[in-house]
């Protein structure tokens, strides 16, 4: 029994040093020749375990640098490989845990990223007004789906929050958390503190992309009249002083 362990220890731990010392340049352009591969990796260095490429072009995506990987090999024996990622996108750091099973399936876990507001608002796209202030990324867990919506467990911390358009309002601290539920739809919940703008809202996404959003504004006595002029015009206020914005559609209407 002893004997039978020992060799397969051997044959193990031959086969992890082998394929540590293959160069990962030579296993990427192995890959993108018999693969369609959604990435693009350029100035590769190190190994298959432990390597490093200087910069990642997604199409339609920001580009990514200085991408470093750390492979745990002993994931091999639960079919899957995973390991711990790090980069930086516009110069802001992300890293987290990333896995892919033997069906091809992507997960991810402890994403953490700490983003500038007029970084987020750049990266997202987002045509609203101008965004300040920070944002801490904490994604526990994330699984992608072939079909339908990934299924995420996230919380966003939106610190020095404020939105610029025709006047500055201070938004103070903004938590968003993102959950997947029974239904294979994405939960939102937004609400904030300390600004001059009360936020309380909550937001579904099924997997076709319909959405439905329900959000309560409310003025605080220190928020601009220019900042109630508008929120006027986007909705009713109501009885307590505070505007119902309620809107229901399709995010490919939006071109998400």
């Amino acid at each position: 029994m002893k004997k039978r362990y020992y060799i397969l220890a051997a044959i193990t731990s031959y086969v992890f040093f082998t394929l540590g010392n293959i160069p990962a340049a030579k296993i990427i352009a192995l890959a993108e020749d018999n693969v369609k591969m959604p990435a693009r990796l350029y100035g590769i260095e190190g190994s298959v375990w432990n390597g490093s490429a200087k910069k990642v072009l997604i199409q339609n995506q920001p580009p990514i640098d200085n991408l470093q990987w750390s492979i745990n090999p002993f994931s091999l024996f639960m079919a899957r490989i995973g390991g711990e990622l790090k980069a930086n996108i516009k110069q802001q750091s992300v890293i987290g845990n990333l896995n892919i099973n033997a069906l091809g399936t992507i997960s991810a876990s402890d994403i953490r990223a700490r983003i500038d507001a007029e970084i987020m608002q750049e990266i997202l796209q987002i045509p609203l007004g101008e965004l300040g202030g920070v944002f801490n990324i904490n994604i526990e867990s994330l699984e992608a789906s072939p079909e339908g919506l990934p299924r995420i467990n996230a919380l966003i911390k939106w610190k020095n929050a404020s939105l610029t358009l025709a006047d500055t309002v201070d938004l103070g601290h903004v938590d968003l958390s993102i959950e997947s539920d029974s239904n294979n739809q994405l939960v939102a919940i937004i609400n904030n503190k300390q600004g001059q703008l009360n936020i309380d809202g909550k937001a579904i996404i099924d997997a076709q992309k319909v959405y439905s959003l329900e959000l309560k504004l409310t003025p605080e006595h220190n928020a601009p009249d220019n900042i109630k002029q508008s929120l006027g015009m986007l909705a009713r206020r109501q009885t307590d002083g505070s505007y119902q914005i309620k809107r229901k559609g399709n995010l490919r209407e939006l071109g998400i």
